[in-house]
């Protein structure tokens, strides 16, 4: 196991502690705190979307159109792959984790891809990556093209419908003063120990179920419809709108439709946004009766069956469809005692950051006389030094054949390429200054070491390394010790002598005695003194 892998080992354990701990910690959502808000979101909705359009608008706004593809294509492709993986996987364990673990727990695993973004971070890197998804750059331009159009324009007609529903059921609004559902109202806004809220309550006809809408709470609005509940059915109701604005489901259900934007050409995750919803209710549903006797329950269920509705954009509802009621109204009628799932959540967050990055894709094919020698004549690359170990090079011409007939590919994704094994460092002198270059198995680096940020390139070898080519003329040159017979002024007739490699004169390896006095050895390893 590798330096990396114990190092992303180490921090993804760290943060799935975290998790475990804030689902066992919130399991009841009912902190004990006088001073302190009751519901907190148990995952922030808008870290990954946030992060990602940010990486995307600045290379757009800041880059080439070659650079801003391949730094979309480095955060995204491990990120996007591995959210489709994960909800399908997820999909057909939800049955299974209903029945074992807590409403809450399900929800927050709807939710742990927002944390992906961390496993682009410096402290999560892989030595390299393990599968290579080779493609033509024209493809992936393409591909990237039409992916690019799709997402903005399922991301802007989910936007749009969100809009479009806030202003149908707002044109009529009005605000609630009824002295007696205000009341209530502020009586479960004190109970939930929100701090100067924001968010209004307000009535409307355009709607058939109580919902809550709006991202920020300056925007949102709790929203009933124009009938009467009694003072039971609106605590319920409110408890309700006020758990979801507390858990930021609005933004919860924001960043589930923007994965479903990533992945807008997967029909499954479509699938999987719909799962999420119901969960989510659940959950709230959960939080609602804790504690509560079965009259409670009972009325609680026949309000789900009386508002049974619609939801549209990024709104939460008391009751959202008849399709979702029945898992619902079993589990509110009859619940069962279920474990916190904290251990559940921190071992699944946990394997999804390990799993992360194993999956590169190689493009944009080039040779090394293109990326290394930048389509200068190799004679102007002068080899200075071999890092590794004493080797020395017996034919430079073949070893710049060799570079320049390299197969290099761009790769996508976040890795050290600190590999165990076989590598080779050259440094070269180039017109433009120092070169380094590194090779392994499977790829090389270069950094050129002028400037005042090097930054390093690592390229994909489609072909690997010929290690066996390289071994005809990079060569081990070992440290010699020799005796010498002979008449010597300085030394005498007999002496012996350690001589060190300092270079090559016409093909032939060239050895230091002292300062004043070189040693030739020829490939026939014949001894000459000059």
């Amino acid at each position: 196991m590798t330096t990396e892998v114990l190092i992303k080992g180490f921090f993804a354990l760290i943060f799935s502690g975290m998790f475990a701990w804030m689902v066992f910690d919130r399991d009841s959502d009912s902190n004990m705190d006088s001073n302190r808000q009751r519901y907190f979101p148990y995952i922030s909705g808008q870290l990954l979307p946030f992060c990602m359009l940010t990486i995307l608008s600045m290379a757009l706004i800041f880059m080439d159109t070659e650079n801003a593809m391949q730094i979309t294509l480095a955060f995204c492709f491990g990120v996007f792959l591995h959210i489709c993986l994960y909800y399908l996987l997820l999909m057909p364990a939800l049955p299974f984790l209903r029945q074992h673990i807590s409403a809450r727990a399900c929800a927050v695993l709807w939710m742990l891809p927002n944390y992906l973004y961390l496993t682009q971070m410096s402290y999560m890197q892989l030595p390299a990556p393990r599968w290579v998804i080779e493609a033509p750059l024209p493809l992936v331009q393409v591909l990237l093209t039409v992916w690019l159009i799709g997402f903005v324009a399922v991301l802007g007609w989910k936007i749009g419908s969100h809009l479009n529903f806030r202003t149908r059921i707002l044109r009529d609004a009005s605000p609630i003063t009824d002295s007696a559902v205000l009341a209530v109202w502020r009586q479960e806004i004190e109970s939930a120990r929100f701090r100067k809220p924001k968010f209004k309550l307000v009535t409307s006809p355009n709607i058939q179920t109580p919902l809550s809408v709006g991202l920020f709470q300056r925007s949102i609005r709790v929203v009933l419809p124009e009938r009467e509940y009694t003072t039971e059915e609106l605590s319920l109701i409110f408890r309700h709108e006020l758990i979801h604005i507390g858990r930021e489901d609005s933004w919860n259900k924001f960043f589930l439709v923007f994965c479903s934007a990533m992945c807008w050409f997967n029909p499954l995750m479509w699938m999987a946004i719909r799962r999420s919803s119901e969960d989510l209710e659940l959950s709230c549903d959960e939080t609602v009766l804790l504690d509560s006797d079965d009259d409670t329950k009972q009325q609680y269920a026949d309000l789900l069956l009386k508002t049974a509705g619609d939801e549209q954009g990024f709104t939460t509802c008391l009751s959202a469809s008849a399709n979702a009621l029945r898992y619902r109204l079993k589990s509110v009628v009859d619940p069962r005692k279920k474990p916190s799932g904290a251990l559940v959540v921190g071992l699944v967050f946990f394997l999804l950051c390990m799993s992360c990055g194993y999956v590169a894709l190689a493009y944009g094919e080039s040779t090394g006389a293109e990326v290394i020698y930048k389509s200068q004549s190799p004679e102007q690359y002068v080899l200075s030094s071999i890092n590794v170990g004493d080797f020395v090079c017996t034919d430079e011409a073949a070893l710049h054949r060799y570079l320049s007939d390299l197969r290099m590919e761009h790769i996508s994704g976040n890795y050290s390429f600190d590999q165990e094994g076989t590598a080779l460092s050259l440094i070269f002198d180039t017109p433009e200054g120092v070169l380094a270059v590194t090779l392994s198995d499977r790829f090389i680096k270069l950094v050129p070491l002028y400037g005042s940020k090097p930054t390093a390139e690592y390229f994909y070898l489609p072909d690997g390394t010929d290690w066996d080519m390289l071994n005809e003329f990079i060569v081990e040159c070992p440290v010699l010790n020799v005796h010498v017979t002979g008449t010597d002024d300085e030394y005498g007739q007999d002496f012996t002598a350690t001589l060190s490699y300092v270079g090559l004169m016409e093909g032939e390896m060239l050895y230091e005695m002292d300062p004043r006095r070189h040693i030739r050895l020829s490939s026939q390893s014949s001894v000459s003194f000059f």
